[in-house]
């Protein structure tokens, strides 16, 4: 079968260099056309699907439920050293917890916004706080909780209720 039949021999001799691929080295002149081979067979299906070994389930545990804000939480926060949660949101206050009583330990206010969030020191001395009245407050954590891990506290440059 001619793949040509029934085309018109009116095109020029340039609309047919630029079809041909004679001149082309990329291929070969005599090439043959590869043997037909027929497609692989479609891979056979088990009986039974093959089920990935069941993985232990974590065990979660609810440890203790903090209420204390009156509005919306906006950033929740564990110190470095997993020794005191802080939180804070549309109130202006940033409260710390105890992570193992879930106790309230204290509530700092001084900002006349929400906050939006909060960062702990790598040493988790210091804590930042930030706020839609656009400062940032640094609150010594050591100083602000130890009336809570002792009655000996001294307040420096921070409002403590």
């Amino acid at each position: 079968m001619d793949p040509l039949a029934g085309m018109d021999d009116s095109s020029t001799d340039d609309d047919n260099a630029s079809q041909t691929t004679e001149d082309d080295p990329q291929v070969p002149e005599h090439a043959s056309a590869p043997p037909s081979v027929p497609p692989p067979p479609p891979p056979a299906i088990p009986a039974q699907p093959v089920q990935a070994p069941a993985r232990e389930r974590p065990h979660y545990a609810l440890r203790h439920t903090l209420n204390g804000h009156t509005m919306s939480i906006s950033a929740v926060k564990f110190s470095p050293d997993g020794t005191l949660l802080a939180s804070c949101g549309a109130e202006n206050i940033v409260k710390l917890w105890s992570p193992f009583t879930g106790e309230l330990i204290r509530n700092l206010s001084g900002h006349t916004a929400g906050l939006s969030d909060l960062s702990w020191t790598s040493d988790s001395v210091y804590l930042a706080s930030a706020s839609d009245d656009t400062t940032i407050r640094i609150w010594e954590v050591d100083t602000v909780c130890s009336s809570y891990y002792s009655n000996d506290i001294i307040y420096l440059n921070s409002s403590v209720e």
